[in-house]
């Protein structure tokens, strides 16, 4: 068995009352919690009045196993290990009956959120007039999170709250008509089941006398008063988290439950776990130092027994090329060379790359496919297969061949013009009769007779740029003038944070089309300026060609990890490479725009953190951003790591040092096994 070190130990240790155990990066916390969880049953607690829980049914299975395995019970005389909804949605279906719903409740689906939403917004005539559900959603289900009704939310500062207030409202009526509840209900009515019977609520504090939450600094208003309500006067509650991890904010998590976690445990413990297990000293103290510039955190400071390591390598790019060819190059050279990691330098899986936005895996991809680098892009579509560059690229589709029904269909109400079901029905029986296309039917009178002022004129302007842009698409000249000016005139890029919410997952989305139009750019300049869209959409359909036969390789076993450092959460490799440390990317714009720089801080301090023995930080001497070169700066978060733990070089001092690679030993019986040839 693992032997615990003291501050481990102390925390198996501590059964009763309240303990928050401050888990740093890679410092065992999972081991902690199936550690306690075993000598809590050794010393005699039955296991049914244990209960612990996290975020993920994933997780939930992997502490359940291994809970199992250490006491040697079967999995029926084991704690319950479950998440919140889950654990909500089993006393619900005990007791639903108590608030007004039946036992037999039905669980709304994403899509049929959606589509509620959408019928109330016919109900109240809103629908076609630039007002989107999908921002309904989001701040109803923001809302719940923070404990949060209807009323609450007419009274807060943001655009239209009144109405999107009484919006919520007909929601959750209209939810409770038919015996439906959505994924935040299941918190919301378990909290207001045990507030409106408190019998009933002393009834499960007898049963679960002992409560663990996993990823506590992940947790929101509304789990953190479940756990308050259940743990009761006993107050037996252990928290394990790490405030410098907490990088969901956008999304509703509470920092102030972990910082703050003596208000509503009084007299609790903390315990603090430094010792890590993954990284190398130099790693650990770039981080400490980085995380020390937050103000609302708690102290912590990581060390391990690995040593000091190599240095941190400062990689200055002359642009967002140079910076993924280095990438891939570095790579590739490392798993030939072994300087990376002894014993790992042949595995591909040893190697990940991570990113602030989503649009920066694009070049990352193209880079690694160029070297024939087995890769998979974590938690994320590759780049041409996101739904906004689909969306784009169905619309230069559209322009090029008219005809294209299915384009057509995909995009005519891309981004929302108020064109409902029943216009497009009438569409189709238009077309079924005359047999033509839906496109050229447009500005038919058989078609436009019917529809209101605004529609019509929605659907003329929709027309008139598909056309504009389609006009000469075989004729030679700059493709990106071409692109931008279609997707101005509808729009599309100022429109993205009204079809897509939160404003995050807007933002994430807009950085993807500005990315997509610098690919543009790039293909000017290859084709120096004398390319056709055409042409351009043909490489395009290729690329989405490749991109599904890469997804049905089975890649996942060994190959680079190419992810968002929000995916990376949890995981660690023996080499990270962190691109785009420049300000204005990492730390992000908004971020600085909307006073969220510690957030984002603690974000760099997760990627940093991922990495076991080396590590790569990248930065840009200047960067296409919508085609235009933008002269960039370096990133703060890389000023404020220690300049004696970093070794800044250029990807020339990597290929000097390479000197003659090529007459290395085995090196070209590699070249030509990775690249399938046999002579």
């Amino acid at each position: 068995m693992f032997q615990l070190n003291p501050q481990q130990q102390e925390a198996v240790d501590q059964i009763e009352g309240p303990l928050l155990i401050l888990a740093g990066a890679g410092t065992g916390k999972t081991r902690v919690i199936v550690q306690r969880i075993g000598n809590m049953l050794n010393h005699g607690i039955a296991p049914e009045k244990i209960l612990a829980v996290t975020f993920t049914n994933k997780a939930a299975h992997e502490m359940l196993e291994r809970v199992a395995a250490l006491s040697g019970a079967r999995r029926d005389s084991l704690p319950a290990i479950s998440t919140f909804h889950s654990f909500c949605s089993t006393v619900l279906r005990h007791y639903a009956d108590r608030i007004g719903f039946s036992r037999n409740f039905t669980l709304a689906t994403e899509g049929y959120q959606k589509g509620l939403l959408r019928e109330i917004a016919i109900e109240l005539q809103l629908d076609g007039k630039g007002i989107d559900p999908y921002t309904w959603l989001s701040r109803i289900s923001l809302a719940k999170a923070n404990i949060q009704t209807p009323d609450d939310m007419a009274e807060m500062d943001f655009p239209d709250a009144p109405r999107i207030a009484s919006i919520y409202k007909r929601y959750q009526e209209r939810l409770r008509r038919m015996n439906m509840m959505d994924y935040d209900d299941l918190l919301c009515n378990t909290r207001e089941l045990w507030l409106a019977h408190p019998s009933l609520l002393k009834i499960y504090q007898e049963h679960f006398q002992y409560i663990m939450i996993d990823e506590y600094q992940d947790t929101n208003k509304i789990q953190l008063a479940l756990m308050v309500q259940l743990a009761g006067s006993r107050g037996n509650v252990c928290a394990v988290g790490d405030d410098d991890q907490s990088i969901y904010g956008w999304r509703g998590a509470s920092q102030e439950n972990i910082l703050e976690f003596e208000r509503f445990f009084p007299k609790a413990k903390v315990i603090r776990l430094e010792q890590n297990y993954r990284s190398t000293n130099t790693i650990l103290k770039a981080a400490n130092n980085l995380i020390a510039h937050n103000n609302a955190r708690r102290e912590k400071n990581l060390w391990s027994n690995q040593g000091d390591g190599e240095k941190i390598e400062g990689v200055r790019c002359a642009d967002e090329h140079d910076e993924a060819n280095f990438i891939a190059d570095s790579i590739f050279a490392l798993s030939l060379e072994g300087r990376a990691v002894t014993d790992y330098n042949r595995k591909w899986s040893n190697y990940a790359v991570l990113f602030r936005t989503g649009g920066q895996s694009r070049l990352l991809e193209e880079a690694m496919r160029k070297r024939r680098i087995p890769f998979v892009l974590v938690g994320s579509k590759s780049f041409y297969q996101r739904k906004e560059i689909l969306d784009i690229i169905t619309l230069l589709e559209l322009a090029i061949n008219p005809k294209n029904d299915m384009a057509f269909q995909r995009v005519i109400n891309v981004p929302p013009r108020g064109i409902g079901d029943a216009t497009l029905d009438r569409l189709a029986e238009l077309r079924d009769s005359v047999h033509r296309s839906f496109f050229t039917l447009l500005d038919h009178r058989l078609f436009t007779e019917k529809l209101s002022t605004e529609v019509k004129g929605n659907i003329e302007a929709f027309r008139a740029a598909i056309l504009r842009c389609g006009d000469g698409a075989d004729k030679p000249g700059p493709v990106f003038p071409r692109v931008k000016a279609l997707l101005d005139e509808l729009q599309y890029i100022d429109r993205l944070i009204q079809m897509y919410k939160p404003r995050t997952d807007a933002m994430a989305r807009r950085d993807n089309v500005m990315e997509f139009l610098n690919s543009v750019g790039d293909y000017d300049r290859e084709k120096q300026f004398k390319g056709t869209l055409g042409d351009f959409a043909q490489q395009l359909a290729l690329q989405d060609a490749n991109d599904r036969r890469e997804k049905d390789k089975d890649v996942t076993e060994n190959a680079v990890s190419l992810m968002t450092i929000h995916a990376a959460k949890g995981l660690e490799f023996p080499t990270v490479y962190v691109c785009g440390l420049e300000q204005g990317l990492f730390p992000h714009q908004m971020a600085m725009d909307d006073g969220s720089l510690e957030e984002e801080r603690r974000l760099c301090y997760v990627a940093i953190t991922r990495a076991k023995q080396k590590l790569f930080l990248t930065y840009t001497d200047k960067r296409h951003v919508m085609n235009v070169v933008t002269v960039k700066r370096i990133s703060m978060f890389l000023n404020e790591i220690p300049q004696e733990l970093v070794e800044f070089k250029t990807p020339a001092d990597f290929k000097n040092q390479a000197g003659n690679m090529e007459q290395s030993r085995g090196f070209m019986d590699e070249l030509l096994k990775r690249f399938g040839r046999k002579d």
